[in-house]
């Protein structure tokens, strides 16, 4: 099993681009507390990773899963072809499961965690690949990231621990006539889901102007993209960022560095 080792991580960090492997054979980093909050990598230690992969197996909550608000727990197993790892979401994060299916290519982004003696990805976003192409992009990214490693900042800081998820069992919800392994509350909980995690042009126009701005210097960073969007949820700049790259309008000529197509 991975050492564990101490140390604290900011409360948001850009999502390294790795392999599961990377994420299996690195010495875990715990906080002050004991919980793990990260790994070490070829980049450094890293709190949040982004992962490409193919889903081989998913677990929805059943009704004794499900809390007070109807809204409940759900897991995908994802293999890179290098090793395979769970992502777990609770509340309305689960909810963006619900259309997820066992052979979908998909890019995921969360944090580190372990529980049980498993080391699993806490999901913040999935997102399904309708190219399957982007799984030979990803490995090209990585061969090369490998040869020219690109150590991230401010992974590590001194700031105060952050928020561990409770891993036991919701209560039984309201929704007793529900059927267990059946997911009910998906549609609902997309349909009030926070207007101020949903990316805009404007958004969308400030990302491109910002990469435009500095494609004479290789790119813009990823730190570069997010000084220049003020209080936007550090997501929802990934989000658009996938969407560009999804369409080709941007592409990157190495980890976590963005250039016009």
């Amino acid at each position: 099993m991975n050492g564990v080792g101490t140390r604290m991580f900011q409360k948001r960090s850009t999502a390294a681009k790795v392999a599961i492997l990377d994420i299996q054979d690195g010495d875990l980093i715990a906080n002050d507390q004991g919980n793990v909050v990260g790994v070490e990598t070829f980049l450094g230690p890293v709190s949040r990773v982004n992962i490409i992969a193919t889903v081989v197996d998913r677990y929805q909550a059943t009704q004794d899963r499900l809390d007070e608000e109807g809204k409940g727990f759900a897991t995908i197993t994802l293999d890179d072809g290098t090793g395979v790892i769970r992502t777990k979401m609770w509340g309305e994060l689960a909810a963006t499961l619900a259309d997820i299916k066992i052979g979908d290519l998909v890019l995921v982004v969360g944090r580190i965690r372990s529980f049980q003696d498993e080391t699993y990805i806490n999901g913040e976003l999935i997102r399904r690949l309708e190219d399957p192409n982007w799984e030979m992009v990803r490995l090209l990214e990585l061969r090369r990231a490998r040869i020219t490693p690109h150590q991230l900042q401010g992974q590590v800081s001194t700031a105060s621990p952050i928020p561990m998820i409770d891993e036991s069992p919701p209560k039984a919800g309201r929704q007793k006539d529900l059927e267990p392994g059946v997911w009910h509350t998906a549609t609902a909980t997309l349909e009030e889901s926070d207007d101020s995690m949903t990316p805009t042009p404007e958004l969308r126009r400030i990302v491109l102007d910002t990469i435009q701005k500095y494609d004479a210097d290789g790119g813009a960073r990823f730190e570069q993209i997010l000084d220049v969007t003020g209080d936007v949820n550090e997501e929802v700049v990934e989000q658009v960022l996938i969407d560009l790259l999804s369409e080709g309008e941007v592409y990157e000529p190495e980890i976590h560095r963005y250039k016009k197509s």
